[in-house]
């Protein structure tokens, strides 16, 4: 590279020592800058889930926690570092109490060492199960058997992907049986953080008992819950929650 120099008379030159050091600071913060912003972060490959463990049960010690870093692909987009921020107006029997605020994350993992699937854990009630697995078209549940000797999960789907608009069929809460009901939404859902099309509708109802309506956006998340249940002893049902979708981040 050719330099090229010239000549300034000394007294020319009256530019004060601390506003010299000041520019090369500058300068140097500028470019410094520059570069750093033009680093590209290749993007982390997601693992793609296509397993399907329905019929499968893990006897007691057989699904461990386990420290898992990778992003999983599907219906439901899972890694520790995605979260969905929900407002929740909270009722008492059909009552409004309050508005708050919470953070769905998936903080926990497990694995059954089985068939080495990966297992995640909610921290809040939003609809989903408490431990699932997700593949590329179904959520599914790991529940504890009932009766059973010794603890024994089983792999249920809990909601999937379907045939046609809509769809009929037999579920259960924890604590009764139910009736489900699969409908693919032909409006957008509105919540405060944008409108969804091609939402999903997953409802379990139990007649005179309670009933969950999950509005769901197939490789996003829940972005609306709905609760009611029937007050102790009366056969009427009542709202008890209702979460919207406030923003999110998924990687």
């Amino acid at each position: 590279m050719t330099a090229f120099y010239f000549a300034v008379p000394m007294k020319q030159i009256r530019i004060p020592l601390k506003q010299t050091i000041l520019s090369l600071l500058i300068a140097s913060t500028v470019l410094s800058s520059c570069h750093k912003e033009n680093i590209v972060v290749p993007e982390e490959a997601c693992s793609e889930q296509t397993e399907n463990p329905t019929g499968r049960s893990y006897e007691n010690g057989e699904i461990v926690p386990v420290s898992y870093s990778k992003k999983n692909c599907g219906i439901l987009p899972l890694s520790t570092r995605n979260y969905w921020v929900y407002q929740d107006s909270v009722f008492n029997d059909g009552v409004f109490v309050k508005v708050k605020m919470d953070t769905l994350q998936f903080s926990k993992t497990y694995q059954s060492v089985t068939d080495q699937l990966i297992w995640w854990e909610t921290n809040i009630n939003i609809g989903l199960p408490d431990l699932l697995y997700a593949n590329d078209s179904a959520i599914f549940l790991a529940e504890y058997r009932l009766f059973a000797t010794d603890p024994i999960r089983d792999a249920k789907k809990e909601y999937g992907l379907f045939p046609g608009d809509s769809v009929k069929y037999f579920t259960s809460f924890e604590d009764n049986a139910a009736l489900g009901r699969s409908v693919k939404m032909q409006e957008n859902v509105h919540t405060p953080a944008g409108q969804f099309g091609d939402c999903l509708l997953f409802e379990k109802k139990a007649p005179f008992s309670r009933k969950d309506q999950v509005y769901l956006k197939p490789g996003l998340g829940v972005v609306k819950y709905i609760s009611e249940r029937a007050p102790m002893g009366m056969p009427v049902l009542k709202i008890q929650q209702i979460s919207t979708l406030v923003s999110f981040h998924i990687e």
